[in-house]
């Protein structure tokens, strides 16, 4: 389990790292509330690889974490909720793998974010089933986080606000719930 939880704290690390530094690149035409996070990674954009390779980087190490622990866990919920965690980092790869400028790429974003908060609200449930009390943390980031961001979506003329929004509900959850496993 210690490499598996390596990757998985390493693969967030990546991935946003990878954003932060694109936006760097681009700093002086990209806005967070004019913009999708997809823009620094759009097709012929230049250095449009930063964030595309981070993005498929950490997502391939998440994805790798997400299945061992649906093969240690003995638990249904368990498998259940890394699952739909695997399945949120499959889609968080892809939106590497399509970029922005690419036909599917809208719908593997919001796969992405489905699946990843699914997979918030699924793990939660798991833990509560346990007797866990950290379970409702995570209920509680997945009732604010999804409103604030659908909020966001309406409120801004980009989307890289909410995005933001869902992706920090993400890290604050994934952290947490990296303590509580064995």
């Amino acid at each position: 389990m210690d490499n598996m939880k390596k990757f998985a704290r390493l693969g967030p690390i990546i991935s946003v790292m990878g954003v932060l530094i694109a936006y760097l690149i681009h700093h002086d035409w990209w806005r967070i509330t004019e913009n999708a996070i997809s823009d620094l990674g759009k097709v012929g954009l230049p250095y449009n690889w930063v964030m595309n390779a981070s993005l498929i980087i950490g997502a391939l190490l998440l994805i790798i974490f997400s299945a061992s622990m649906i093969v240690k866990r003995e638990k249904l919920q368990w498998k259940a909720s890394f699952s739909l965690y695997l399945l949120g980092m499959i889609f968080l790869a892809l939106v590497g793998i399509f970029p922005e400028g690419t036909s599917p790429h809208y719908e593997v974003s919001w796969g992405f974010f489905i699946f990843t908060f699914l997979a918030v609200l699924a793990t939660s449930i798991s833990l509560l089933l346990e007797g866990d009390k950290t379970g409702v943390l995570g209920i509680i980031i997945f009732a604010i986080g999804v409103p604030l961001s659908l909020w966001a979506l309406h409120r801004f003329e980009g989307v890289a606000v909410a995005e933001t929004i869902g992706v920090i509900a993400f890290l604050i959850w994934h952290y947490t719930l990296l303590k509580k496993l064995k």
